[in-house]
């Protein structure tokens, strides 16, 4: 089956990662700038922060805009190969890089990849969504749970995708799947399927 795609607007995510989000202590109108912490080479925060925050629509009568309603922000650490292969850049679904043993280092939980060749854990619905451009080994911000952050993520709009395997439908819960790129999609959790739901789609994909 060919890879297709979902609009943003489409996918509601089920945030599954530990810890409660808070809301921002800093401005936050652009989450993707240095100035919140993201895609630096140093981190700001702590790895596994969540920030909550609210998107209100922007248009007049509010049927034009965006989603309404909250989203969840996640800061994690990008892979040291994060940005070759398949490259993470706006809405590249991410999930833990390699592969989790007992005595891997703190940081190894929340250090993720976009390439299904590089992990064995894309279906364990631990997953987020980047929000740019991400570099080597560098942290960042994530999109995590609830609609797409459109009022906080410039490179974010009504148009922009999330790739999927073809099998999503409407009111399906959503699971994470290699596509035949090997980079992290979306699709419909089988009924039977033991992998973890990430969210559900409002409408199918390829619409």
């Amino acid at each position: 089956m060919a890879d297709s795609t979902i609009t943003v607007q489409g996918v509601v995510l089920r945030d599954n990662w530990p810890g409660v989000p808070i809301t921002p202590p800093v401005a936050y109108s652009d989450m993707s700038a240095a100035s919140v912490g993201h895609n630096l080479a140093n981190p700001m925060w702590r790895l596994g922060q969540k920030w909550k925050v609210y998107n209100s629509d922007d248009s007049v009568d509010g049927t034009t805009g965006f989603n309404v309603g909250w989203s969840t922000f996640i800061y994690l650490k990008c892979a040291d190969d994060i940005a070759s292969a398949v490259a993470a850049v706006a809405t590249s679904i991410v999930v833990i890089d390699n592969t989790i043993a007992a005595a891997n280092a703190a940081d190894k939980w929340f250090t993720v990849t976009s390439d299904t060749d590089q992990t064995t854990h894309e279906s364990d619905g631990f997953m987020a969504v980047a929000l740019s451009t991400m570099t080597n080994s560098y942290y960042g911000w994530f999109w995590c749970g609830g609609v797409c952050p459109i009022g906080f993520v410039p490179l974010f709009t009504t148009a922009s995708t999330l790739i999927t395997d073809d099998s999503v439908v409407a009111n399906c819960e959503l699971g994470n799947v290699a596509a035949a790129t090997t980079a992290v999609a979306l699709r419909a959790n089988p009924a039977a399927s033991s992998n973890a739901g990430v969210g559900f789609a409002l409408y199918a994909d390829g619409a």
